[in-house]
């Protein structure tokens, strides 16, 4: 049995006022199982001590008189899943599926136990319908509770790997959502894929830009370009911040000039646009230098990457605010 470090009150008769707690018994005609029930010894758990463990068989379902308890899935000093109190069953699953306990169960304060040991349990269920009917309802409430509190975890999994994968600042995605799509693609055959492009873009002098205007001004402008290359690309183009002011676009179906007219509109469009920092004042125009790399045949997503990125250094000594397309 899992329960350790417990004192157990012998002679202590758990009385109909204190079996009412639980709503197993609701309904239930407590003098026909009277006999079962007395059979049914209560304990005192301290402060710490360990009800259920994964690694032990259980036997018995507790039924909570006063305390809580605290119910972890990874080990004892995970975050809690959740907490019990009175009027609460514990074990009761592992006593019916004859499985060791799913889950850790730990006493977070003292806590007053009834203990139903397995045989005792089938014979309280052999005798009352009524509380036959109350465990299937329990257990459906159960259930639907663990199902609740797994959605719920998942929905927060999608929103950590949500964060993980998209740029705080420009809300694009980032260098490792792109690492992520690249290590997709590799060991599949790229030819359905063609004509794909690359478009390496980067903001001309934005070091100046910062060191001149300030970080924040910074950010405001890299916001702008990313939202500008946002409304301007289509759903299917994969758009990334690959790291500082420099930005990546996947062109999926685009041959080598629908590349290069889409680079060229994004660089008209942020050329164009306007930034204003706080309180409305109004900062000095931006442009963008891009390299322009359709993928080839028999080459790598990679390996047009470092093209489109030689381009990107070819456009920037070049003159900057230019179009550069890989030779």
């Amino acid at each position: 049995m899992a329960l350790t470090s417990k004192k157990i009150q012998t002679g202590e008769v758990v009385s109909d006022t204190q079996f009412r707690l639980f709503p197993i018994f609701n309904e239930v005609d407590l003098s026909r199982i009277r006999p079962l029930l007395n059979q049914c010894r209560k304990e005192l758990i301290n402060t710490g001590d360990v009800l259920l463990r994964p690694e032990f068989r259980n036997d018995c379902m507790y039924l909570l008189l006063s305390g809580r308890v605290a119910v972890s899935l990874e080990n004892l000093d995970a975050t809690p899943l959740l907490e019990l109190g009175s009027g609460e069953c514990i074990g009761e699953m592992s006593v019916f599926d004859g499985r060791n306990p799913s889950a850790y169960v730990k006493a977070i304060e003292p806590c007053e136990v009834v203990v139903v040991e397995k045989d005792i349990l089938w014979q309280l269920i052999d005798s009352s319908h009524s509380l036959c009917r109350n465990l299937l309802y329990f257990l459906s409430n159960r259930l639907r509770s663990g199902n609740d509190i797994v959605a719920v975890s998942k929905s927060r999994e999608k929103e950590q790997e949500l964060a993980a994968n998209v740029d705080a600042l420009t809300g694009v995605h980032n260098r490792r959502w792109l690492q992520g799509m690249l290590e997709n693609m590799k060991g599949h055959d790229l030819m359905d894929r063609l004509p794909l492009a690359v478009l390496m873009l980067d903001v001309d002098h934005f070091k100046n830009f910062n060191d001149t205007y300030g970080h924040k001004s910074g950010d405001l402008v890299l916001q702008m370009v990313a939202r500008i290359m946002r409304k301007s690309l289509r759903p299917s183009d994969m758009l990334a911040r690959f790291g500082g002011e420099e930005f990546i676009v996947l062109l999926p179906c685009t041959p080598a000039e629908q590349a290069r007219a889409v680079a060229e509109r994004l660089r008209k469009a942020v050329a164009n646009c306007k930034v204003s920092a706080e309180q409305g004042v109004e900062l000095p125009s931006v442009t963008i230098s891009v390299g322009v790399s359709p993928l080839q045949e028999n080459e790598s997503v990679d390996q047009a990457i470092e093209a489109a990125d030689e381009a990107l250094y070819l456009a920037k000594h070049n003159g900057r605010n230019r179009i550069e397309l890989r030779s």
